[in-house]
């Protein structure tokens, strides 16, 4: 098992330079339509396969709904609804989105979120003294964005790599090498994700990357090796 986890530990620390890089080549001005691309496919992303939410977040895109909206929310959910009921190709083949019913109310209710906070999106981001403080903003006043989808959106855009994704292959990674023992079956909520965080984070300065980095890693060589032996954890 020791040897397992510093496997592990090797393969996640040699492929994070590269990650860096990437990170840095790809870093651009903050964007109105492409935050909203991002926090709309981290929403969309929750029990469905990204390549399923990427596409249905690309279709809702095109019809720009969420950076032009000026009427009601409900209208807002309705125009989202007509788009996420319709098939997306993925992979080759068309596939229905899973929720379009709660997801198009979820977004309809971020946009008028934000729209009451700051009226931009771009413009909130640039309001918070921190990542943690937007990560707490979006947790609490966005339905359907957790922890989990926030941290996402945040590293995902490019305004933070502070923050943890912490998802059943990052528990699991982290079950391997002993920082999670699994005996929380889920981890929500903020004061139990931070806790996690934290533990990752000292690790992530261990290995000399920030902890956004790490963690885009160790979903990359979790899913190489299947997860055949990192135990039982769930997200």
């Amino acid at each position: 098992m020791r040897n397992d986890a510093a496997r592990l530990e090797y393969a996640v620390a040699t492929i994070c330079p590269e990650i860096e890089e990437r990170a840095k080549r790809s870093q651009t001005a903050l964007d109105e339509r492409n935050l909203w691309w991002e926090l709309s496919c981290c929403l969309l992303s929750s029990q469905v396969p990204y390549a399923l939410a990427v596409a249905t977040a690309d279709a809702l895109d095109k019809r720009q709904l969420l950076t032009s909206a000026s009427g009601h929310q409900d209208e807002l959910s309705k125009e989202i609804f007509e788009v996420l009921r319709q098939p997306v190709l993925v992979n080759g083949s068309f596939r229905n989105y899973r929720f379009p019913g709660s997801k198009s109310v979820q977004l309809a209710s971020a946009r008028a979120s934000v729209s009451q906070e700051s009226g931009e999106l771009c413009s909130l981001m640039g309001e918070f003294k921190n990542a943690a403080c937007a990560r707490t903003w979006l947790v609490s006043n966005v339905s359907g964005i957790g922890p989990k989808q926030a941290s996402m959106f945040l590293r995902n855009s490019g305004i933070s790599y502070d923050l943890a994704v912490i998802d059943r292959h990052v528990l699991n990674y982290m079950t391997a090498i002993g920082l999670y023992d699994g005996a929380e079956r889920a981890i929500s909520k903020l004061p139990q994700y931070h806790r996690h965080e934290t533990a990752l984070i000292s690790h992530a300065d261990r290995l000399g990357f920030a902890v956004g980095l790490l963690d885009w890693a160790i979903w990359i060589v979790m899913r190489v090796a299947g997860n055949r032996g990192t135990g039982r954890a769930l997200a």
